[in-house]
């Protein structure tokens, strides 16, 4: 804290606080320290981001190499939009994570500064995708019908 306190002057009064009631062991006030950090993720909740972002490589990847006038190409399920802010907001911060800092899946941006917020919930949606998906042996190379049917046209 007294480092942060002479990196951020502006902010100084406020570290000073923080690195008091953790020098003194004020327990009651740990939680004003740490109010910035987010709860955390379990592994099989990352792991399911995961998941989904290697489905939408694959639709993407799919969708290439069939034609390009197909209307699959324009289906609202067919790019990746990311999360809902205030209803997903762990999964849509963990998504920019992974994608802009930890710059993986370049395939999935859209635009310069992609926010991922879907701005509706896509979670119960993604989750039915990847069944369909999984039930398709977790295809990378799938033909017009089988990203159909991930995207549930048919």
């Amino acid at each position: 804290m007294r480092i942060l306190e002479k990196l951020y002057p502006e902010e100084a009064a406020k570290f000073s606080q923080n690195r008091t009631a953790l020098e003194e062991g004020f327990t009651l006030h740990y939680e004003w320290v740490f109010e910035s950090i987010r709860d955390e993720m379990s592994k099989e909740e990352c792991q399911e981001v995961l998941d989904i972002l290697d489905m939408y490589r694959a639709i993407t990847f799919s969708l290439r190499k069939i034609d390009q006038s197909d209307e699959l190409q324009d289906h609202h399920l067919a790019k990746f939009i990311g999360f809902d802010g205030n209803n997903e907001g762990q999964r849509m911060h963990y998504v920019r994570y992974f994608i802009v800092d930890l710059e993986r899946y370049d395939e999935l941006k859209q635009g310069k500064l992609p926010t991922f917020n879907s701005h509706t919930r896509m979670l119960p949606t993604y989750q039915k995708m990847f069944q369909r998906w999984d039930e398709l042996k977790r295809n990378f190379e799938m033909p017009r019908e089988q990203i159909a049917r991930v995207l549930g046209v048919v």
